[in-house]
C-alpha cells in the first residue's frame, strides 16, 4: 500500500507543478509532511541537501522522500513517479506546439503559468524561511521578532551578500553556511 500511495503522490506532484523543481516545493512540502513521511524541519534540511546534490531538486527530494517511506523500492518508484507526468506531457506538447507556437492564446496561457509558477515559488521560499529562520519553527505574526533565531538571520544575509558580490558555485555557499552551522549550533 505505501508503494501505491508514493506512486499516486508523486504522480500527482509531476502533474501538478509546472514548471520545475522549485515549483514542485510547495506541493512536496504539503503532501510529504501531512502524510506524515517527513517532518517540516527534515523538508528544510532535504532541501540544502538536495540542492547540493547532483541532479534535479524534486527528483533528489523525491527519492529521499521515497526511501524513508517505502526503502529503496520506494524511493524508485517516487523518483519514477514524479518524472513520468512531464514526460508525457513533453512529448504532448512537443507535437502540439509545432502547429501553435505563434498563436496569441497559447502566448497568453504561457504568460499566466509562469506567474503561477512565480507564486509557488515565493511560497515556497517563505515556508522555509520562516521553518529556518524562527528556532520553533513558526513565528507568530504579531510577536515574530521574540521567536526569530538571530544567528540564522545574520548567517542567511552574510550567505546572500556573498551570492550577490561573488557569485561563486552555490556549492560552496552550503558548504560554508553548513560548517558555520555546525559551529554555532
Amino acid at each position: 500500500m505505501v508503494y501505491i500511495n508514493l506512486f499516486i503522490e508523486f504522480f500527482k506532484i509531476g502533474i501538478f507543478s509546472y514548471g520545475g523543481g522549485l515549483a514542485m516545493l510547495p506541493l512536496l512540502q504539503d503532501t510529504a509532511i501531512s502524510r506524515g513521511w517527513i517532518t517540516a524541519s527534515q523538508f528544510a534540511d532535504l532541501i540544502a541537501i538536495s540542492e547540493s546534490t547532483p541532479g534535479p531538486i524534486a527528483i533528489n527530494m523525491a527519492t529521499f522522500i521515497g526511501f524513508n517511506s517505502g526503502g529503496v523500492f520506494g524511493s524508485i518508484i517516487a523518483s519514477l513517479a514524479v518524472v513520468l507526468p512531464a514526460f508525457i506531457l513533453a512529448l504532448i506538447l512537443a507535437k502540439f506546439l509545432q502547429h501553435f507556437n505563434k498563436h496569441p492564446m497559447v502566448q497568453s496561457v504561457l504568460i499566466g503559468v509562469k506567474a503561477a509558477v512565480i507564486g509557488l515559488v515565493c511560497t515556497a521560499v517563505l515556508q522555509v524561511a520562516l521553518v529556518s529562520l524562527y528556532q520553533s519553527g513558526y513565528g507568530q505574526l504579531l510577536t515574530f521578532y521574540k521567536d526569530l533565531d538571530y544567528k540564522a538571520i545574520i548567517l542567511f544575509i552574510i550567505m546572500l551578500l556573498g551570492v550577490i558580490k561573488y557569485r561563486k558555485n552555490p556549492i560552496i555557499y552550503i558548504s560554508i553556511a553548513g560548517i558555520i552551522g555546525a559551529i554555532i549550533w
